[in-house]
């Protein structure tokens, strides 16, 4: 089959070496057979593209040049999205010619923007770096972002997360166009593990503080200092001079989240720095983070961030030399 790597201004040079290392390398692994993938490298006008660390990476033709392809993939631009949005709807026309001749399109980390600005991801699932899902709800609402995934197909679309799914999505391609024994042979030869299927569990909830409500913030910054105590909503309206309706409301306009959500958020956060930085148990960390039954914290960290306690706690451990658990 035919593929073409997309190469803009801007793009990620190891997400573009990786492409073409990791599909090179399905090449050689399905020798003597014929090799699965042909692969053109494309620019927008034919001349090479300068990544985002301003090398340059040589390309072997024009986007106009390359009439018809089977897949079309696309390195991310993880930390240069914002120089590089502008300039995406060049892109657009083509992008939607190939895929209407039957083009699968296949996107790397934030390049799931440059799908959504030529109006292939409206009405069908996506994912993209969890840090960008937000922006990329509000700038293109017509897709269905959910970021907690690592991929997602839909309708001859295929995005996936941060920068390291690209090892995942290049696997997937790899057993979705040629095998899974070819995909599986690539995996254990790379020392890359099978194809994951959520980016929650790395997820970072930043707090929501620029929405420039003093008296809002204010209430941030004492359930910040007070998370782990009992909390009744209605009570701590009160205390801020609200009306509980009006509180509720004006609450969740500056935060986006009610109340009681952005409370379980700060619970949830804290949990997640002690779980990595202690061996504490998990009862323990139950209390402290202000919830009394160790079974229903299981329960809420397994829904919000995808894995139990000690799944996570395996994956993100970095205690410091010397610390001990506290039984």
């Amino acid at each position: 089959m035919h593929v073409t790597l997309l190469l803009a201004d801007y793009s990620s040079l190891a997400s573009a070496a990786l492409a073409l290392e990791v599909l090179d390398a399905a090449n050689r692994f399905a020798l003597p057979a014929t090799a699965p993938f042909t692969l053109s490298v494309a620019s927008l006008d034919g001349q090479p593209a300068a990544s985002a660390l301003g090398r340059s990476m040589p390309v072997d033709v024009a986007l106009e040049a390359v009439e018809k392809t089977d897949l079309v993939l696309i390195p991310g631009f993880l930390f240069s999205l914002r120089e590089a949005l502008p300039t995406f709807e060049r892109h657009a026309g083509w992008l939607r010619r190939q895929h209407e001749q039957g083009a699968v399109i296949a996107s790397m980390c934030t390049a799931t923007f440059m799908l959504a600005e030529a109006g292939l991801l409206d009405g069908i699932e996506a994912t993209t770096h969890w840090a960008f899902a937000d922006l990329l709800r509000r700038r293109y609402p017509q897709a269905r972002v959910d970021e907690r995934r690592i991929l997602c197909e839909d309708n001859r679309v295929i995005t996936s997360a941060g920068a390291s799914a690209a090892m995942d999505l290049l696997l997937h391609l790899i057993r979705r166009f040629a095998s899974r024994e070819l995909a599986q042979q690539c995996s254990r030869y790379l020392l890359i593990d099978n194809v994951r299927s959520e980016q929650s569990v790395y997820i970072s909830w930043s707090l929501p503080r620029s929405h420039g409500d003093e008296a809002i913030l204010r209430v941030q910054d004492w359930m910040a200092a007070h998370f782990a105590e009992p909390c009744n909503i209605d009570e701590l309206a009160t205390r801020f001079g609200f009306g509980v309706r009006n509180f509720k409301r004006r609450f969740k306009d500056a935060t986006g989240l009610p109340p009681l959500a952005y409370l379980q958020g700060l619970r949830l956060e804290k949990a997640k720095e002690l779980l990595e930085t202690t061996r504490l148990s998990v009862e323990t960390i139950t209390s402290r983070v202000g919830y009394e039954d160790s079974n229903s914290f299981r329960r809420l960290f397994c829904q919000r961030v995808g894995v139990s306690p000690t799944a996570f706690r395996k994956r993100f451990l970095r205690m410091p030399a010397g610390l001990q658990a506290d039984d």
